[in-house]
């Protein structure tokens, strides 16, 4: 009789929930700070939304690739994907939004406080003292993007 095995590993996704803080943009602060959910994908990539309109806008953050010229590749928070108003940019093409690194605005200087931050499954309903830890695969998979991040800033 063989020993049972392991199931096998299931290949960690996008974060469910992501919380956006820090912002030296006081407007764009007030408009971004918050949690996002996993709403949908656009270029193959995930769509996070703002589990709170803002001024009756929904508020997404969503990657554009070069199909309109690599300036505009890239991360972007906006009230809809592709639209024309947006108020924060990050040019990276990871498969997840970037913890660091954003322009804010979107044609500004890099914002040093401007945080995005993975939460996991159901987080955005948490209050941010009672975020469980991820569980260990997203550890890996956030491990993995940041290590991605450093390379490409290097």
């Amino acid at each position: 009789m063989q020993p049972p095995q392991a199931p096998p590993a299931v290949a960690a996704g996008p974060p469910q929930a992501l919380t956006v803080s820090g912002c030296q943009h006081a407007t764009i602060g007030n408009i971004v700070h918050g949690d996002f959910v996993l709403h949908s994908q656009n270029h193959g990539k995930p769509v996070y939304k703002k589990n709170t309109q803002v001024k009756g806008f929904d508020v997404m953050m969503y990657f554009w690739d070069d199909r309109d010229g690599p300036v505009f590749c890239g991360w972007w928070f906006g009230p809809q994907v592709g639209g024309d108003q947006v108020w924060a940019f990050h040019p990276d093409k990871a498969m997840s939004p970037p913890a660091q690194g954003w322009k804010v605005p979107c044609n500004g200087p890099v914002d040093p406080n401007f945080l995005v931050v993975a939460t996991g499954q159901g987080a955005a309903q948490a209050a941010p003292s009672s975020i469980p830890a991820p569980p260990p695969q997203q550890q890996q998979w956030q491990q993995q993007q940041m290590a991605q991040q450093q390379q490409q800033q290097q």
